[in-house]
């Protein structure tokens, strides 16, 4: 096994357990516990780990990262393809918000070269992402940072944004039903309803994986959206209570890998 891999594999089983030893890991990988000890050395300078006697436990910021990575990974495809749609409803010259996740991060990946645009995000990632893009005006909201997440929270966030009006919000989920929409935290959730409250137009951008998820915080019904991109994974049962909630559905077709 490649010393990459081994590190990934490293980093997943400190997300499982919160602290992993050195002999344990040798045995897994077939290697030699000073090969293992190195490793572990290499994620700790980079500041992933927080090396034991004997092991290691989790660092705050390779927590934080190696969900973040998890997020990004999962349905991949669905979710350029959901970006590829939501992206053609930019113009130039428009302003922008777009929420916390790793679907919005994939459509802010697709709006680096749209001219005269402004954004507005409580994002993290989606800021490191455009913040070089001399085309376009970013605006990264103020808070608090989460710790197990690249955004911001709170009170300043949301008195920020009831300070702007947007043409277009994209707006992500981590559990959609006929009853609305979801998120696991309630923090996030009022940030989301603030960036809603302040568009024109509210775009939910959300891979079919979501329709099938639950999560604790309601902060949105349907009758405050205006659009739904997903993809074309969508099962029947859930196009047809998506077709009932008045919004605009699309459901963006996701490109199949060449064998």
């Amino acid at each position: 096994m490649i010393r990459r891999r081994r590190h990934e594999i490293i980093l997943a089983r400190l997300a499982e357990r919160n602290a992993v030893e050195a002999e344990q890991l040798a045995r897994e990988f077939d290697v030699d516990v000073v090969t293992i000890r190195r490793d572990l050395a290499s994620l700790a300078g980079r500041g992933l780990l927080v090396r034991t006697h004997g092991g290691a436990l989790p660092a705050p910021r390779g927590r934080v990262e190696f969900t973040f990575q998890q997020h990004h990974q999962a349905h991949e495809a669905e979710k350029a393809a959901i970006a590829r749609q939501a992206a053609a409803l930019v113009q130039p010259g428009m302003s922008i918000s777009l929420d916390t996740g790793s679907t919005t991060l994939a459509v802010a990946r697709r709006l680096a070269h749209v001219s005269r645009l402004r954004v507005l995000t409580s994002s993290l990632a989606i800021a490191a992402e455009l913040c070089r893009c001399d085309n376009l005006e970013l605006v990264l909201l103020g808070g608090t940072v989460r710790k197990d997440s690249p955004d911001m929270f709170g009170v300043l966030t949301e008195e920020n944004l009831r300070r702007f009006r947007v043409n277009v919000a994209f707006i992500g989920v981590d559990a959609a039903s006929p009853d609305g929409l979801f998120t696991t935290d309630a923090n996030v959730a009022r940030v989301s309803a603030a960036m809603i409250d302040g568009a024109q137009r509210s775009v939910v951008v959300a891979d079919s994986s979501k329709f099938a998820a639950t999560a604790f915080v309601r902060f949105a019904g349907w009758d405050r959206i205006s659009d739904i991109i997903t993809d074309d994974a969508a099962s029947p049962d859930v196009r047809d209570w998506l077709a009932r909630t008045g919004a605009r559905t699309s459901f963006a077709v996701v490109e199949k890998p060449a064998i």
